[in-house]
């Protein structure tokens, strides 16, 4: 039967005649003195032997730490790790610090799960400039104007780097959270608009605000349909240009709700799956009812439009604007950077932007995680149509 702290603070300091014993889950459970005195312990067999292992006493550690100590030690049983060598170094009884939740993160995320490039982007960036970080401190009690501090030191020695560090720790940390490997941490109530600067021309991020002047510019322009719909719609999906401008009807499956990438229109050469949502399937109906099967076409209306008619259209868009040069490609590192800050799994984001995701999960995942890309969506374009609504007056 599953513990609960309710259940503890009713049998603590109070005369006991129960069971003497009591389980939770993955080896967790609970011993109960007549007095009332709770100890959390830890079953585990190794090498074919049942061996139990103290984990501390009821309140001092409470059943949120004895679960997560758990599921450390569980994890070195599964390495072939003796888990009383992990406890007896003291290492699954102290709450977890900086470098802790980074090395976590690392081993069980990014080393399973990203493609090299992104490994080498993140241990030479937050891995190793945030490592270091409050040595010894546990993160849960890093009060935010110790992070504040910290980050305005990095702002003095590099503004763009300062607000990458941020975003990617959060992304981490968040990650670590989920994971119920910490609770809850201030960093999270700093966002990323409140340090550093943003990227230079080469690596531009969009504002909602900019989405949505984007969005409406579009919309006024003497462009054909074709490049009206296809642009909005490269703003909302952030895929590749060529995976929508090819595209054809027969990849849309609304009885899937499902936007279906052929892997010879893919970079990676592997099929890529989306979710249709609303706001999108708006416009695709709309490109099906003009043009039918090919809804993209060019100029003879038989052909998807070419690379450079696209191209000259945005180049219009942008610079009718005047709010500094921008492409179609940096709507998905806009897409990623936006939900990123919103809280969305990475794995997920790299799966809305057609990535392969490495290790592990390229061989044995293949979940794409719909339900989660088409709720991220949905938060996306909710928030571009908000602040369209906000300039439209």
């Amino acid at each position: 039967m599953a513990i609960s702290d309710t259940k503890l603070r009713s049998i603590y300091g109070k005369p006991y005649s129960g069971p003497a014993e009591i389980t939770d889950s993955d080896g967790l459970g609970i011993r109960i003195t007549p007095k009332g005195v709770i100890s959390f312990q830890f079953r585990f067999r190794w090498e074919g032997k049942q061996h139990r292992l103290g984990l501390g006493r009821y309140p001092s550690l409470t059943i949120r730490e004895a679960r997560n100590m758990v599921a450390d030690l569980r994890e070195s049983v599964d390495r072939g790790i003796d888990p009383r060598l992990m406890a007896g170094s003291g290492r699954a009884k102290k709450k977890p610090t900086v470098k802790e939740c980074l090395d976590y993160w690392q081993e069980n995320y990014v080393e399973t799960s990203l493609r090299e490039k992104t490994k080498a982007l993140y241990k030479s960036t937050v891995i190793k400039h945030m490592s270091d970080a409050f040595a010894g401190m546990p993160i849960e009690e890093i009060p935010v104007r110790l992070w504040v501090e910290r980050f305005t030191e990095e702002e003095k020695i590099n503004p763009r780097r300062a607000r990458q560090l941020l975003v990617q720790l959060r992304s981490a940390i968040g990650w670590c959270s989920r994971r119920q490997f910490i609770g809850t941490t201030e960093l999270m109530l700093i966002q990323p608009k409140d340090v550093g600067v943003k990227s230079s021309v080469g690596e531009v991020t969009l504002s909602y605000n900019q989405l949505a002047k984007i969005w409406l510019a579009i919309e006024r322009s003497r462009g054909s349909t074709s490049n009206k719909l296809l642009h909005q719609l490269l703003m909302l999906y952030g895929a590749r240009n060529s995976e929508l401008r090819l595209s054809v009807k027969d990849e849309f499956d609304r009885e899937e709700g499902v936007w279906v990438v052929p892997a010879d229109k893919s970079k990676t050469k592997k099929m890529i799956r989306r979710p249709l949502f609303d706001a999108a399937d708006d416009l695709l109906k709309k490109a099906e009812m003009t043009y039918g099967n090919v809804l993209f076409p060019g100029p003879d209306l038989k052909k998807s439009m070419t690379i450079a008619g696209a191209n000259r259209y945005l180049g219009r868009i942008q610079a009718s604007l005047g709010f500094g040069e921008f492409s179609a490609h940096d709507f998905r590192r806009t897409l990623a950077t936006r939900l990123s800050e919103e809280g969305v799994a990475p794995h997920v984001i790299e799966k809305m932007l057609g990535h392969e995701l490495g290790g592990v999960l390229s061989v044995y995942n293949k979940h794409d995680w719909i339900a989660e890309q088409k709720a991220a969506y949905e938060l996306y374009a909710e928030k571009i149509f908000e602040h369209i609504k906000k300039i439209s007056g």
